[in-house]
């Protein structure tokens, strides 16, 4: 149905009406309209300063206000924004967690920060970056990742622009123009800054990457047992740490040197093992140290751990319990020795999983003069393979059989990382040892029918 249109008579005298009035000014020196023979009016509300009268001259007649401009690097702002999605989670209860926070208010250190209450990452931008306007933006994380990577240019430039009660970013780069609807920066979480942080420890980020992958292997995936989904952090006095996981089945524990010890913690902090993960590939690219801190007292609730490194903060919340007295349960390096090429038997192991089934059969190993391993799967097959680069030395236990889990072997030869493995059997239903140094892998073995 067509809009009805008033005549122009009408809207002269309403216009006339308003320029009579005291609430607007008006712009006698803009043209009027083609047509209506009528001054156009600013529509600037009278203020009490100038200043205060441009401000909202500008606001009504275009409808929006800049809260932020920035220009960037495109290479370095995709690779920012990529190093933030470990925060980012796929389905949160809240949308704004979605989002990632484009941090300048502070012209000479702007900064992105993403956030899934759990764990937070805040990185500075380095140089590449020249701020125009202070001021903040949230959008969503992986919208704002996909548009950069599509922008072919070496420059992108930032808005974020308040507009219809609504705040929006414009991405700027040639004769594109990439607009995305934002959330309030005002109802964005406060996360933890790294001056909040009481320093504990400083160690070598790739043998922290390393620790913190390996023993993410053992940690449990069963939410029932909190504390053992988690990857723990014993600080010791002589400048060292060992990093420690377990699902109950098998335990890891690895010790690496710190550089710097300031303090030790009562409880060991309890590092989720899937921010372990995170954090792990994140520290392979980096060569530098990684400065540990720690807010919160861990009879209060859940410690927060950070850890810094380069122009990046990973704050995550510990998880709160009591670990394991895990070395009681450790065995000692006693007992007959296996020793292993580690390539020998990681081969027989992945041609034994061709015929595992559903049911997930163990691998037996037969220890004596000549050691050999073998897998037999209902209604699949079996396999059978000697092993000559093995020898066994029984030291008064005596040939044996064992059983065990065939991925739990596998990430037992990947964990210790040696071209010969040691592992320490006392029987076919105790604890083995593999030993390695500053490296233990207890494994418990699978009784056999």
């Amino acid at each position: 149905m067509p809009q009805p249109q008033l005549p122009a008579a009408p809207l002269i005298r309403v216009l006339k009406r308003l320029q009579a009035s005291e609430s607007l000014t008006w712009d006698s020196g803009r043209k009027s309209g083609p047509a209506s023979g009528v001054p156009r009016p600013r529509a600037v509300l009278k203020t009490d300063t100038p200043s205060e009268a441009t401000a909202a001259s500008r606001s009504f007649q275009i409808g929006k206000e800049f809260a932020m401009k920035l220009i960037a690097s495109t290479k370095q702002l995709g690779a920012t924004i990529k190093g933030m999605l470990p925060a980012v989670p796929g389905h949160p209860r809240l949308p704004l967690l979605t989002g990632v926070k484009i941090d300048a208010a502070d012209a000479a250190a702007p900064a992105l920060e993403a956030t899934d209450l759990e764990l937070s990452i805040r990185r500075v931008f380095g140089e590449g970056v020249s701020v125009q306007q202070p001021g903040s933006a949230v959008v969503p994380a992986k919208a704002l990742a996909k548009a950069v990577e599509a922008i072919q240019g070496t420059e992108v430039e930032l808005e974020a622009v308040a507009e219809d009660g609504r705040v929006r970013l414009q991405l700027h780069a040639g004769n594109r123009t990439v607009t995305l609807d934002g959330f309030p920066p005002e109802d964005w979480p406060a996360i933890p800054q790294p001056s909040e942080l009481s320093p504990a420890a400083a160690v070598d980020a790739p043998a922290l990457a390393e620790a913190f992958e390996l023993a993410a292997l053992c940690a449990s995936k069963d939410e029932m047992r909190p504390t053992l989904t988690g990857v723990a952090l014993f600080f010791q006095e002589g400048s060292a740490v060992e990093v420690v996981a377990t699902d109950s089945y098998r335990l890891g524990a690895l010790r690496i040197s710190v550089t710097d010890l300031w303090a030790i913690p009562h409880s060991p902090p309890l590092v989720p093992a899937r921010v372990a993960r995170a954090l792990a590939k994140q520290l392979k690219k980096e060569q530098g140290t990684v400065r540990i801190g720690m807010a919160g007292a861990a009879d209060h609730g859940p410690q927060v751990l950070g850890f810094s490194f380069g122009d990046s903060t990973w704050s995550v919340r510990g998880i709160d319990g009591e670990y394991p007295a895990w070395r009681q349960v450790v065995p000692e390096a006693e007992g007959a020795l296996l020793e292993f090429d580690s390539a020998e038997m990681e081969s027989a192991l992945r041609a034994a999983a061709s015929v595992r089934g559903t049911r997930g059969s163990p691998v037996r190993l037969t220890l004596d003069g000549s050691c050999s391993l073998a897998l037999a799967e209902p209604d699949f097959g079996t396999v059978r393979e000697a092993l000559p680069g093995a020898s066994f030395s029984p030291n008064g236990v005596g040939p044996l059989e064992a059983a065990f889990n065939a991925d739990y072997l596998l990430d037992a030869i990947r964990f210790m990382g040696a071209e010969r493995g040691r592992m320490w059997v006392r029987d076919g239903l105790k604890p083995v040892l593999f030993e390695g140094p500053d490296r233990r892998y207890a494994l418990m073995p699978v009784r056999m029918p």
